[in-house]
């Protein structure tokens, strides 16, 4: 018993439950100690007289009398079924009400340990591209002739990025189970074209989904809510500097495509015809929507919406420049 009370109130002090857990724990221990006593004091192991042999059969052995079953062994049965309501009656309204209380703290306990272990994962694997601290760096250019480096985005404010594109805002309270799955495909899948590696088990990389989770959780408990120039809004421009601004993060420079699609083609797979007027508006108004609304590609990164950060004006000049450009 004192062993059980120790370990405990062990469990309590080291996160593994919480106070009001162990005073449930406690006179649970309590009670089925008494239950005991009276077992043997009262009880049916009370020792009335000899030890009955073992050899005689259990059919055969003597058992209460009929006076006794109506008076004392009824009284003892009774007293037992009290016993046990009471218990019951007291015990269970208890533990529910401390119920919630220990769950919250197990989940604080498990939050905590997986941010610990998110952290160590990234620090191993991560910051040599985007900062010990989340806060952005280089890496080497995917392409080898160029000597450049590859700018690494800073992720200690993901959310705050996305929130200024007004993606979150298409998804209402479903915004943030959406940006984890997001940032969790990311990091399994990689991002084609550019030097961030597919880091999942099932892409050959070195992560199990566990770790990836980890770093995911650690990643949205460190976020800042700033957004830092760089990862701004261009307005106010021509097409082509808009589109260098703004676009050419994901599709490329020349708009042939990287993380995002190539857009040199855009208006054909969107029915246009340089013979035909009409289709080539459709397109149009089709690529417009594209940018204003943005896109979920659930195998793919999302296409932000611009609507919510671009004037019109701007989002025109991007069409045109798009149109422009198709081959």
């Amino acid at each position: 018993m004192t062993r059980l009370l120790t370990l405990a109130t062990e469990a309590a002090e080291t996160g593994g439950g919480s106070s009001g857990a162990t005073i449930a724990v406690v006179i649970l221990l309590v009670a089925l100690a008494g239950f005991a006593v009276a077992y043997v004091v009262v009880g049916p192991g009370r020792r009335t007289g000899p030890r009955r042999k073992g050899d005689i059969p259990l059919s055969m052995r003597p058992y209460h009398s009929d006076k006794e079953l109506e008076t004392t062994a009824l009284e003892r049965a009774m007293a037992w079924g009290v016993a046990l309501s009471t218990f019951a009656a007291i015990f269970v309204p208890l533990y529910w009400f401390i119920e919630d209380e220990r769950i919250n703290e197990k989940r604080d306990f498990f939050y905590d340990e997986d941010v610990e272990h998110g952290r160590q994962q990234f620090a191993a694997n991560c910051t040599t591209c985007h900062g010990p601290n989340a806060e952005g760096g280089t890496a080497p250019h995917p392409d080898p002739n160029v000597d450049a480096p590859w700018p690494a985005p800073p992720l200690n404010n993901i959310v705050a990025r996305y929130e200024d594109t007004g993606l979150l805002d298409l998804y209402g309270t479903d915004a943030a189970s959406r940006l984890r799955n997001f940032m969790i495909q990311t990091i399994k899948q990689g991002r084609a074209g550019t030097p961030m590696p597919a880091w999942g088990s099932a892409f050959q990389g070195a992560m199990n989904d566990q770790q990836v989770e980890w770093i995911v959780t650690y990643l949205l408990s460190i976020q800042t809510g700033e957004v830092d120039a760089a990862g701004q809004a261009v307005t106010g421009l021509d097409g082509a500097s808009l589109f260098e601004g703004n676009c050419a993060r994901c599709h490329g420079l020349d708009a042939m495509g990287r993380v995002g699609p190539d857009l040199t083609n855009v208006f054909a797979r969107f029915g246009a015809n340089a013979d035909d007027p009409e289709s080539v508006a459709q397109a149009r108004a089709a690529v417009r929507h594209t940018i204003v609304n943005g896109r979920n590609v659930p195998t793919g990164a999302p296409m932000p919406a611009w609507g919510a950060v671009l004037s019109d004006a701007d989002i025109d000049e991007l069409v045109r420049y798009l149109e422009a450009i198709q081959q």
